[in-house]
């Protein structure tokens, strides 16, 4: 055998492993990674750099409580457009590109505190999993704030500098020409979304007819031919029946998401202790006979859309009632807390709750936790919910046990809505 076989022979067979949190956080590119609630779950060393943050501090924390608007500038829009492009990405599970932003950086104290000027150009893209449902955002950033500068303050005449500027000039065109391409997308997209959202309504309203024509014959068949029909024809027209009322229902919510949508804001003071009362004073009296006790806290009130926010306590409340009626005595919670540093309230219960694994599918259209056997309802109430407080530039979430209940937490006014 000759040296350069046995050389082959003892030669290691398999490449070594790649680490690929290393080569991801030594990318000289910006990124920062989230999960779907906007906490940070990682960032590239370049990002850190730029940012003047370190890992061990940002990690695990939101994305606005880290990078907040700089409370100097009362022009700020930092938070309001990075929102609504994150929610963009959320909602259509499609990268995002935005124009250039002056988003200003928190320096640390040790490089004496306060904000410094910034500018940046984001693109955002959403990482799906096998269910097709987002697991992580990646935002990648590049920091223009040195061409924005030298476009702004005006340069001598010198060879370096005039390379600057070019470059700048360069960079600058680019950028408005991408600008430009977004805006146009963006502008077909809504557009598109509008005539999805017309045609929806429009299709939801002209079923309804029909349906009201299956139910009332099927009606008609139960009580003028019962005596033509044996238990199991019966059994098949209420079948019928039951099918029919709950397409009803299905697009009486489907009409409610439409609007909630499409309607216009109207902020005004809203009293939320007095609405969460009317509420739960309403589905008492669906059934007078339930022992349920009902804790609402006093002088809560907020700007917001009232009309709007009532469909945000009709079904939260309405859920909590719903989901405690095995409970001997219903306990149901409206209050307030903090969550970092904004108001958050709260619909809390003791009712049959959720396994937190499943919380994600919480407020999916149509996504269930529980069977319509079990409990009445299309999986469209939280979904409407959810579009309403992010409409106010808020957002929710929930926290559950099973047969220890379910807390819904909302936050309104995180931002302003996109105009």
């Amino acid at each position: 055998m000759s040296a350069e076989k046995r050389v082959m022979q003892q030669a290691p067979s398999s490449r070594p492993e790649l680490d690929f949190r290393v080569l991801f956080e030594s990318a000289p590119v910006l990124y920062v990674v989230l999960t779907p609630d906007l906490t940070i779950a990682g960032a590239s060393n370049a990002y850190l750099h730029a940012t003047m943050t370190k890992r061990d501090e940002i990690l695990g924390r939101g994305l606005f409580e880290v990078f907040p608007d700089n409370p100097g500038d009362p022009a700020a829009t930092g938070v309001r457009n990075l929102r609504a492009s994150l929610d963009r990405v959320l909602e259509h599970k499609a990268p995002d590109t935005m124009a250039v932003q002056k988003y200003d950086i928190r320096k640390p104290e040790s490089e004496g505190g306060g904000f410094e000027e910034r500018y940046w150009m984001p693109c955002i893209s959403p990482v799906l999993g096998p269910d097709g449902q987002i697991t992580y955002i990646i935002i990648c950033a590049e920091d223009v704030t040195e061409f924005i500068r030298l476009k702004q303050q005006g340069i001598e005449k010198d060879k370096h500098r005039i390379e600057l500027l070019e470059r700048a000039e360069k960079v600058e065109a680019e950028i408005y020409l991408r600008a430009q391409e977004v805006q146009e997308a963006n502008r077909r997209l809504e557009e598109a979304n509008r005539d999805l959202e017309s045609f929806s309504y429009s299709m939801a309203h002209d079923l309804r007819a029909p349906l009201r024509g299956i139910d009332g014959f099927s009606l008609a068949l139960l009580e003028d031919y019962s005596d033509k029909l044996d238990e199991e024809g019966q059994g098949h027209l209420r079948h019928v029946r039951e099918s029919a009322q709950y397409m009803a229902r299905l697009i009486d919510d489907l009409l409610m998401l439409a609007r909630v949508t499409q309607a216009e804001m109207h902020r005004k003071p809203v009293d939320l202790s007095a609405l969460a009362r009317v509420t739960a004073g309403r589905v008492k009296a669906s059934a007078p006979e339930r022992q349920a006790e009902f804790v609402i806290e006093d002088g809560l009130e907020t700007q917001a859309d009232a009309r709007l926010l009532a469909i945000v306590f009709e079904s939260l409340i309405g859920n909590a009632w719903k989901f405690t009626r095995a409970k001997p005595c219903a306990r149901i919670e409206f209050g307030q807390t903090h969550e970092n540093g904004h108001t958050a309230y709260f619909v809390r219960d003791n009712g049959v709750g959720f396994d937190m694994a499943y919380s994600k599918k919480l407020f999916g259209v149509f996504q269930r936790l529980h069977g319509p056997g079990e409990f009445e309802g299309t999986g469209i109430g939280l979904v409407t919910v959810q579009r309403i407080i992010r409409r106010h530039g808020g957002r929710i979430w929930a926290t559950g046990e099973v047969e220890k209940g379910a807390t819904f937490y909302f936050i309104l006014g995180e931002t302003e809505e996109p105009a």
